[in-house]
């Protein structure tokens, strides 16, 4: 085949056949050369499709939010961004982490490595009380410093270590002994620490990737080891030491260091550029999900409605909806903002998710708590209908998850529909992703109940309280419940978030940061794909 021939091929991009005698590094750089052009062009393409999105006012807009803190914590942190739903990621080796383990909160994530090996990522979770201890410290070190002594009167402090690369159980444990060693002198708690250690990763094997060691740090000084969920037993006297491997100025992951003094330090004097952005997303109508790391020092304000206030009839009035959205929820966002301005520092570095997925803010400040969860579940369930096309059945995922979970749609509504129906006094419905268990499940629960509580992701809700449905139903639930799922039911939305429960959500998340975040990773992804296709393409044209 001549050069003209293939370069008139429509699905070879390449004018001319490099050399035979060019070896694969060579190839490699000038396949880079041209994909960097290419980028530049993506770059530009995805510029004016960011700019389409970022200034559509259609409420019909894609769903993606403006500030996005749960992705995007600390300022400017662009090394700890994610792309799926975690928290935080570990940058070095793409593990994510939740944004909480039970009623703790994630402080930061870093890399392990033993020379290039990049061996786990660690990441820590602790109470609130001394995350607020650094929040207005400023954005260095030195801070640790601080953190550490707070961490002695925290309760719990837990470390969840996640294998990236696979180590021997004896090898795993002397890792750990050895850098918990020096900074203890009780050698028989090292010692008892390493055959915990041991015990618990030879009982599956090795240490391999997906393997997650917990070290839970306690105010009494022990350490409790589980692998997998597991428990193995506790080592005493270690808490501290074990804390100080990874906060030292010897910290055996500068990364981790580097990680909380970012996203738990200067958090109460961020900049006013930050400050802005916030604010412009928290009155956004995007998908709650994602709009839940609002920080509170700018006042909430009442997001617009997704369509107009007369797009739900028949089955929803205008008058029902006007009330529940300018009175009743406007009250909720009104409460919340006079509870915070009058709370202080300890609550306006709270973002809306943490208050939300709070047990201890639950029982501790309830009235913030029940209304910060109903700003939430108003603004989820709105997204949840629609002014045009709604109801009927899912398509795609989300239909084969139904499927799966319940045997048929029908049997999802019928369950719905029961569990609403049948439920006491005011509440919510809700179908959520259990990430645990790996399935979807139904839920009823009462005043500004919200699954987040409980680590599992909202995926759609029907409102139960009475102003939702009573000026046009009276007592008459099922028939609310009946127009709900055959008339206004978004499942485009549903499926959405669904997407994103189970870590397939990647078109809407590239978008995301394209609009919103600027555009040198997005080309970097689509490079590095393009870049690999490209030299394997032009190695095959040579042999």
């Amino acid at each position: 085949m001549t050069l003209h021939a293939i370069s008139q091929r429509p699905n070879i991009i390449y004018r001319r056949i490099p050399p035979a005698n060019v070896k694969l590094s060579d190839t490699i750089t000038m396949a880079a050369k041209r994909t960097r052009r290419a980028a530049a062009s993506l770059s530009m393409a995805a510029l004016l499709i960011g700019l389409c999105f970022s200034s559509s006012s259609s409420p019909h807009a894609p769903m993606v939010d403006a500030a996005d803190p749960k992705r995007f914590l600390g300022t400017n942190n662009h090394k700890f961004w994610s792309l799926r739903g975690g928290a935080l990621v570990d940058a070095a080796t793409k593990i994510d982490f939740d944004d909480n383990l039970g009623s703790l909160t994630l402080y930061g994530v870093g890399v392990r490595k033993k020379g290039p090996i990049k061996v786990y990522s660690v990441g820590m979770y602790s109470d609130e009380s001394a995350k607020s201890s650094i929040a207005s410290l400023p954005k260095n070190k030195s801070s640790l410093t601080t953190l550490r002594k707070s961490l002695k009167s925290s309760k719990t402090t837990s470390f969840l270590l996640k294998m990236n690369f696979k180590v021997g159980a004896e090898k795993m444990a002397d890792a750990i002994a050895e850098s918990v060693d020096p900074r203890t002198s009780d050698k028989g708690a090292v010692d008892s620490l390493k055959k915990l250690i041991m015990d618990g990763v030879f009982a599956k094997g090795a240490a391999t990737p997906g393997t997650i060691l917990q070290f839970d740090c306690s105010s009494d000084g022990s350490v409790k080891v589980s692998v997998d969920g597991k428990a193995v037993g506790s080592a005493s006297g270690l808490s501290e030491p074990f804390c100080d491997v990874f906060l030292d100025d010897n910290g055996v992951s500068p990364a981790f260091r580097e990680s909380v003094v970012e996203n738990c330090c200067g958090v109460a004097s961020s900049s006013s550029s930050s400050a802005t952005s916030t604010a412009t997303h928290s009155s956004s109508s995007h998908n709650p999900i994602h709009i839940i790391g609002s920080l509170f020092y700018h006042k909430l304000k009442l997001p617009k409605l997704p369509y107009k206030y007369n797009a739900l009839q028949p089955i929803i009035s205008e008058k029902t909806l006007r009330a529940h959205h300018l009175k009743h929820n406007a009250k909720y966002i009104e409460t919340v903002n006079q509870i915070v301005s009058e709370g202080g520092a300890s609550l306006k570095h709270l973002s809306m998710e943490q208050i939300v997925k709070s047990k201890t803010l639950k029982e501790s400040n309830t009235v913030l708590y029940n209304n910060a969860a109903q700003c939430w579940n108003h603004l989820f369930f709105f997204r949840c209908m629609s002014g045009s096309g709604g109801g009927g059945e899912p398509r795609g995922l989300l239909a084969k998850t139904i499927r799966r979970d319940f045997g048929s749609f029908d049997n999802l509504r019928k369950e719905m529909e029961s569990s609403s129906i049948t439920a006491f006094g005011s509440g919510w419905t809700w179908l959520a992703y259990d990430k645990k268990e790996k399935k979807l499940v139904v839920s009823t629960m009462t005043g500004a109940g919200n699954p987040l509580i409980e680590g599992i992701i909202p995926i759609l809700v029907i409102d139960m309280w009475e102003h939702a449905y009573y000026l046009d139903y009276q007592d008459n639930r099922k028939e609310y419940i009946n127009g709900f799922f055959d008339r206004l039911v978004n499942w485009k939305y549903a499926q959405h978030n669904l997407k994103h429960a189970m870590g397939k959500g990647i078109v809407p998340e590239t978008v995301h940061h394209v609009s919103h975040h600027g555009l040198p990773l997005v080309a970097a992804l689509f490079s590095a794909n393009l870049a690999k296709k490209t030299a394997v393409h032009m190695l095959f044209q040579q042999s």
